[in-house]
């Protein structure tokens, strides 16, 4: 049986006390669940104090080990004391959350020594990978802020209207854009707003940002304005920031979001955002082989500058970044190289909020997409971890998700992210056009054998690596065409509820006989 040692005393029960909030109410259940699980009896014995303390930066919390020995755990607000519970059970206990329905007890004693308090960097952390924020009790465990969180379990930062908003606010479809030099449009724009905030006083950002193509007006009025600014960002922001001043005093606690993103991308020379104005930078076009801090990557390069500049003006800067394939779901989309160094990037360049966009429409991943979606809301949480405790967290995940033979697949991650890193890669690219047709040749036997390994000694996590393997068989038959092998992995893909790309489904007739990559032609 497990025990709890703080400052060398054993004890084997706790007495676990909480504030009368919902939110601390939720934390004291939760912190009293595992802790059963671990062992150890609830109701009497140590103390452990759960509370509000407002002189904690919001999500923030501070586990202390108190003089008389009990320990406290402080949130600077009802997410920030649930969060101080998962901390305490990760940090101390050894607990794990990895994915809905596969989590990991700890072993041994929970030792607690000293305190340990925290703030997030973030402060919006969103994810949309399905497999992991489809599940609230998920989110909420590995600090994703941004999804429907009940107030009970710490709320979450509420949108009204996420992106690509011109269509609702304004009624212009979305493969168009409005005048944003139209008098009419801003007021309606204006109104829209305040309907919104109006509806629902629970949402705190509202979004004000051009639908998803390149149409931008060019009357001339919209014409002038972004001539006289250098940046097409100049007639978007001119309206953003109309909209913000005009729900500043009735609703202060407000932000208006808006995108550089595209055409818009670039800092206007003389328009600079309103205080409760958020421009959303969008590294679209950047390359995913190399870190985004690499000055010697073009389209980095121009990135880098892009966010220089637009720290040089705004003080509220969120990111939207890319971290899938959108054209190739499926296939390996190496850049688990770069995942650290990118955040760590955001996170000193004044970054305040993270959407690390993937593979939002699919119910599970072919490739690693339920590793990276772990990755990833690890370093929402804290963007400046070591090395070191990157790749612990990628090989504890891996252990528990693929079994005994989890060392096969990190052999194999370790493989293509080596190759990709000569190159570069872009969210759109092919199989091949990421890691060169000859490379893949060369070790398709040894890779072969990795998979096999893996699924030999996978154990229940057999499933797990079966899916995952699709990656691979996706290349191999891109290196093998086979029709029947084509047809039967087409088969499991579907019934694994796997999608192949963003926007399109495989015809129901396909020549299998041809490579994946031409079975939508």
């Amino acid at each position: 049986m497990r025990k709890l040692i703080v400052c060398e005393k054993e004890y084997d029960s706790v007495r676990i006390t909480a504030g009368e909030s919902a939110p601390e109410q939720y934390a004291c259940g939760q912190l009293q669940k595992y802790l059963e699980k671990a062992g150890l009896r609830t109701g009497d014995g140590l103390e452990i104090k759960l509370q509000l303390d407002s002189a904690i930066d919001r999500d923030g919390y501070r586990i202390c080990v108190c003089d008389c020995g009990g320990i406290s755990i402080c949130g600077g607000n009802g997410r920030g004391v649930i969060y101080g519970v998962y901390a305490f059970l990760e940090k101390y206990a050894g607990m794990r959350f990895f994915m809905p329905g596969l989590e990991s007890l700890g072993e041994g004693d929970i030792v607690v020594n000293e305190g340990w308090a925290f703030t997030p960097p973030f402060e919006m952390r969103q994810s949309d990978w399905q497999c992991g924020n489809s599940d609230v009790d998920w989110c909420v465990k590995n600090g994703v802020n941004h999804r429907v969180i009940p107030r009970e379990m710490g709320g979450h930062v509420k949108y009204g209207g996420f992106v690509h908003t011109m269509e609702s606010l304004v009624g212009v479809p979305q493969n168009q854009q409005p005048c944003l030099s139209d008098p009419a449009v801003l007021e309606k724009a204006k109104a829209s707003v305040r309907r919104i905030l109006e509806k629902d006083p629970d949402v705190t950002i509202v979004s004000v940002s051009q639908n998803d193509n390149y149409n931008y007006c060019k009357c001339e009025k919209c014409a002038a304005v972004d001539a006289e600014e250098g940046s097409h960002a100049g007639t978007l922001l001119r309206f953003v920031n109309a909209v913000a001043a005009d729900i500043a005093e009735d609703y202060p606690h407000v932000v208006i979001d808006t995108l550089a993103y595209q055409y818009t991308r670039n800092v206007p020379s003389i328009t600079k955002p309103l205080p409760n104005v958020c421009i959303r930078l969008c590294s679209i076009e950047c390359c995913f082989s190399h870190p985004l801090n690499d000055r010697t990557c073009p389209e980095n390069d121009k990135f880098f500058n892009d966010i220089l500049d637009w720290n040089k003006i705004c003080d509220r800067i969120y990111i939207w970044d890319y971290v899938t394939d959108f054209s190739y779901y499926i296939p390996t989309f190496p850049n688990f190289g770069v995942l650290r160094e990118n955040m760590r990037f955001f996170a000193e360049h004044g970054v305040r909020g993270m959407y690390p966009e993937g593979n939002y429409n699919s119910p599970a991943s072919g490739e690693f997409g339920e590793l990276r979606c772990y990755l990833l809301a690890k370093l929402m949480m804290d963007p400046y971890m070591s090395t070191v405790d990157y790749y612990r967290h990628m090989d504890e995940f891996l252990a528990a998700y693929y079994g005994e033979g989890w060392r096969y697949i990190r052999a194999y991650i370790d493989y293509t992210c080596a190759e990709a890193a000569g190159g570069h890669m872009k969210i759109w690219d092919g199989p091949f056009s990421i890691i060169p047709r000859d490379k893949y040749e060369a070790m398709e036997e040894t890779i072969e054998l990795w998979w096999n390994k893996a699924e030999e000694l996978a154990g229940d996590r057999l499933d797990a690596v079966k899916r995952s393997r699709f990656q691979w068989r996706y290349i191999r038959l891109m290196l093998h065409p086979d029709a029947e092998e084509g047809k039967r992995f087409r088969e499991e893909v579907d019934a694994a509820e796997v999608k192949w790309n963003e926007w399109r489904k495989l015809p129901d007739t396909v020549d299998y006989s041809r490579t994946p990559d031409k079975w939508f032609e």
